[in-house]
Order: C-alpha cells, then structure tokens, then sequence
C-alpha cells in the first residue's frame, strides 16, 4: 500500500509554447466565470503578457502639461524598456528610446529636467532633444568621413495623443490609437476633456508585491468590494452609507476598457461651478448631464490604465479629485504603481489645493483606500503562487451579475448595466487579455 498521490502538478515551465497556449485556452473560461489561480503568478504567463501585450499595446507615458516647454523632458518605461518623452526644440513631442546608439547605454537617468541635449556618460556621444546625433568626440581621429550621424539618432518611438494623453506603442504594426481606445474615448472626455487640465506636481510611486493583473481587474469591474475591504470611509463619514458603491452603471466599451460609473451624486454638483460655461462649452450635453450627476468614475483603459474621479466633502466644500495611475508591472508577481493629480486649469489656487488633498486622503500612496487595496493584491498574489493551485486547478469566482440584463436606453455608448455590483467588465477584459496572450 502506498499513501503517494498520483496527481501531477503542471509543469508549466516545460511546455512548449504551443502547449503553454493551449493550457491557457483550456483552463481559462472568462465566459463562465471562471478565471484559475495561475495566472495571476506563474513566470511563463508573465513571459507571454511582456511580449504579446506590453510590446503590443499602446501604453500611457505622459500627460502634456508635464512638458509645457521646450526642452521639458520626463523617462518613463514601456514593456521593460526605459524612454524619454520630451518637448523637443522643434516644438513637437517626441519618444525616444532611452538608448545610446552607439554601445546601448542609458542615456538619461533622471525622472524629469529640461535639456537641449542629452550626453551618453559612457563615451559622450550628444542627441538633440529631438533624437538628432549632433556630437561625437574625437570623430575626425577615431571615424574618420566613415561615420554619418544622420543614421545614428535615437530611436523614434511611435506615439499620439488624445485629450493631452501621450501614448506610445513598441509595435509599428498597431493599429491607429483612435481605433485602439474606440467607445472609451466618450468616457475619457468627461476625465480630461472636460476642462483644460494639468498635471499637479510629480506622479507618485510607490512599489505592491501584487500582479499589475489585479489592479486592472479591480478598477473595470470591482465596486463590490468597497461595502468590506473599504467600510470604514462610510464609519468615518466620507460618504453616505457602505452601499453607495453599488450606484450606477457598469460599462464596456470594447478592447478590455470599461468603467464604473457612480451616479447620482447625493452631495450634489462635485464640481468647481465658476467653470460650468467651460465643461458645457467642451462636452456634448448627454456628457455634461452625467458629469452634473457624478459620484465617482472608475475607469481601465487596457492593460494598466486607471482613471479616477471621485468626490468627497473636504472643509466644508464638494471636492472632487481626478486622478491617473498605471499598474507597471516588474515581474510575475509585483507591479509598481505611478500616480498622477491632476486638476482645472483654471480653477481658483484653493480647490486645487482641496483636490489635491483629497487625492492624497484617499488614493495617494498613504491613502485610505490605497493600504487597503494593496493588501487584497498582495495576499491574493502570494495564495495563486502555490504549486497547490496549479496542482488542483483552484479558479476564482467571476460569476457575478451573469442574471442581468443589459441597459439599452443609457446616453453613452457601450454594453450597460444597471448599478456596479457586477463582473461582468472582468469577464470582458480577461477574454481580451486571454485572446491577446494566446494569439498566434
């Protein structure tokens, strides 16, 4: 008699690509609700995810009032790769591959500056802003006429930008980001084409011991866990009651982007009314009737996008905060989050003052909301690690809202259902994210 199991862990390290794509096909069932464990950590699932939608995507690198002059400069990483999105002296912005072409240095190490020129501290070859080759040392002795620069420049990497959003994507063959962000688009206007709008200080970093995977899942679909794992906002007066979460609308627009939209507003109009003329002037009416109405909106423009705003009495006052953040992951199972405030233009210097606090309140790095999100990604993160879940094919539970109905007389465009207690939206996006990874 032996006491031995016969049951096999998947070695999912050993498989051959091919193999790898149809374990995922087999075992990952967004249309049942049904999403295993494994995903969530295993290193080979990482592998895909850097390749077929990191290297893929278009990816957020900055927004344009980070760069207002000429010269303005800031690094930010794409599919592991450093670049730097600059205003270059040419007046047009540029993304260019953080890279020496010479010997594959890096060629700026700051988070942000103003340059006209970029040296490599390796053997000092100078760029332009704009990406030009303009200086070698000793060219005549060590070249010769052999070197032309016109071909040495810094790569260009393709990007455009919507509502002040630069992107940039790796892949050359990606189709147009209009057609990338689609119906999400009507949404996006509501957070940053509402108002002229800037960026408030240096984004926030901070690092999670948690999959960047979870923080898009949470943010397209998750209104559900705010009645636990956020009660206390509710016991501290913040908002009405623990079930306001659950008010509105849950949307889909296509390509893993989808939202959470919390109306109406209890409190009132959230935000400044001495720009009213302004968002009526920039939005259509259909937009401006929901922003008038606006608790909160929570957005995920795939992969790693969240977009937020949210609103909260502070001193007295209705403030509401917008904010951006990416889920930038670092390895199979931890993500560094970078955060950006942003606020009107034109608003008067103390509701920016009171936006931004009620950002740092709630969402910035020691926010309310953040310890405890953090926590959920980390503990969830570490269980879908254990051979256990491999070994038994533990799956989670994404069956939420599968009863309901969708709306069909909602203003903007999407697939619509009534109130934000549902998974629907995770269902969605890990069939996108599920097609992308397995695609051929």
């Amino acid at each position: 008699m032996t006491t031995t199991s016969t049951k096999q862990v998947p070695r999912l390290d050993e498989m051959t690509r091919s193999e790898l794509i149809q374990y995922l096909k087999d075992t990952v069932k967004p249309e049942e609700g049904l999403i295993p464990s494994y995903i969530f950590s295993h290193p080979k699932v990482y592998e895909l995810e850097m390749e077929k939608i990191f290297l893929r995507d278009w990816l957020f690198v900055a927004h344009k009032s980070e760069i207002p002059n000429k010269g303005d400069f800031v690094t930010r990483e794409m599919g592991g790769q450093s670049v730097i999105v600059t205003h270059g002296a040419d007046g047009e912005i540029h993304v260019l591959l953080n890279v020496c072409t010479h010997r594959g240095m890096k060629l700026c190490r700051m988070d942000n500056g103003n340059q006209k020129n970029f040296t490599c501290p390796y053997h000092g070859f100078n760029f332009k802003n704009t990406g030009d080759l303009i200086g070698i040392p000793f060219q005549k002795v060590v070249y010769g006429d052999t070197m032309d620069k016109s071909k040495m420049g810094l790569k260009e990497i393709r990007h455009a930008v919507y509502a002040d959003l630069i992107f940039a994507t790796l892949d050359a063959d990606a189709v147009s980001l209009d057609e990338f962000l689609g119906d999400i688009k009507w949404y996006l206007d509501l957070a940053f084409n509402r108002a002229e709008m800037e960026v408030v200080g240096l984004p926030q970093k901070w690092n999670v011991d948690g999959t960047w995977k979870l923080g898009s899942d949470n943010t397209i679909s998750d209104s559900y866990h705010t009645l636990v794992s956020h009660g206390s906002i509710a016991k501290l007066g913040l908002v009405p009651t623990g079930d306001y979460s659950k008010y509105g609308y849950q949307i889909y627009t296509g390509n893993g982007h989808g939202l959470n939209l919390g109306m109406p507003n209890p409190d009132g109009f959230a935000f400044p009314e001495s720009l009213i003329d302004e968002y009526k002037e920039r939005l259509s009416k259909d937009q401006y009737d929901i922003l008038k109405q606006m608790k909160n909106m929570i957005v995920c423009v795939s992969p790693n996008i969240m977009i937020l705003i949210s609103s909260m009495d502070l001193k007295g006052q209705k403030i509401s905060q917008t904010s951006l953040r990416i889920w930038k992951p670092t390895g199979p199972d931890s993500m560094e989050i970078s955060s950006w405030v942003l606020v009107e233009k034109n608003a008067t210097e103390e509701w920016k003052r009171l936006s931004e606090q009620a950002f740092t309140l709630t969402f910035g790095a020691s926010g309310i909301f953040e310890q405890d999100d953090t926590e959920n990604f980390t503990d969830i993160t570490q269980n879908s690690k254990s051979p256990y879940h491999l070994q038994e094919n533990i799956v989670f539970n994404y069956t939420m809202g599968m009863h309901q109905d969708q709306v069909e007389d909602f203003v903007g465009p999407g697939i619509v259902y009534k109130d934000k207690f549902n998974e629907a939206n995770s269902r969605a996006f890990f069939r996108n994210w599920l097609d992308q990874i397995t695609a051929e």
